[in-house]
Formats: structure tokens, sequence, C-alpha cells
């Protein structure tokens, strides 16, 4: 009886050393390669956007070159239209100048339709890189730690 209490004791002893060592961690974890992965598509989601914005720029003022011209070339003809009409006796003079203003307007019109479908269509906004699911528990995690207000 003896004999078997001393091999059980050793045995538990032998156990509790064995399974109770201290525990080991690295001192700092190393990044996972799902950060480094979306710190590199969050860096192009950025070099895209600044694209993007140049785009946008461009188109703008483009199309405030086309403006500008359409605006000037109905000014022109209601210009031209009023000088015509001082000097414009009978009724077919008034209308022919009307037809002739009108007639201006509507190709001033065209040639901004056609300037504008040349510019192509509108620029498309870059996509947003999703985050992952391990870093969106980080932020609910420390969302919890703050305090509300």
């Amino acid at each position: 009886m003896q004999k078997r209490r001393k091999l059980t004791a050793a045995t538990l002893l032998v156990f509790a050393l064995t399974s109770a060592g201290p525990a080991q961690a690295d001192p700092t974890p190393a990044p996972s390669a799902t950060a480094d992965t979306y710190k590199s598509l969050h860096e192009q989601y950025k070099l895209d956007r600044d694209e993007y914005q140049l785009a946008l720029k461009d188109r703008d003022s483009r199309m405030r070159v086309i403006n500008t011209v359409f605006k000037n070339s109905v000014d022109k003809a209601n210009a031209d239209a009023r000088a015509a009409m001082l000097n414009a006796i009978t009724p077919e003079q008034k209308t022919s100048t009307w037809s002739a203003r009108r007639n201006a307007i509507a190709l001033a019109i065209t040639l901004r339709d056609a300037a504008i479908l040349a510019l192509g269509p509108m620029p498309t906004p870059p996509a947003k890189p999703e985050k992952l699911s391990i870093e969106k528990a980080d932020q609910k995690m420390d969302q919890k730690g703050k305090n509300k207000r």
C-alpha cells in the first residue's frame, strides 16, 4: 500500500510540474498578413481617390469652358437679333430676325450637347476597401471600453 501511495504521489508531482510550467508568449506579436493586406489596399484606395478627384476637377473645368462658350453664343445671338430688330421695318423682316435667333440658339444647344457627350461618362469613384472581421471586432472592443457621454 505504501508503495502505491508513493507511486501515485510521484506521478502527481511529475504531472503537476510538467503541466504547470510558465506560459510563454511572444513579447511583441507579429502583425498578421491580413493587416498588411488591408494597409496596402487602403493605400491603393487613397491613390485611386486622389486620381478620381483630379478627374472630377478636370471634367468640371471642361464643363465650365463648354458652358461659357454656350452662354457667349446665346448672348451673341440675342444681341444680333436686337440689333437687326432696330433696322427691321416689315413683319417679314422681324419674323426672319427672330427665326435666325431661334436657329442660332438651337445650334448652340446642339454643339453644347455634343461637347458634353465628347467628355464621356462621369468618372466612377473608387470602392473603399472593407475592413476585415478581426479588425471590426477590435474596433467594437475599443468602443465598449470608452465611456459613454
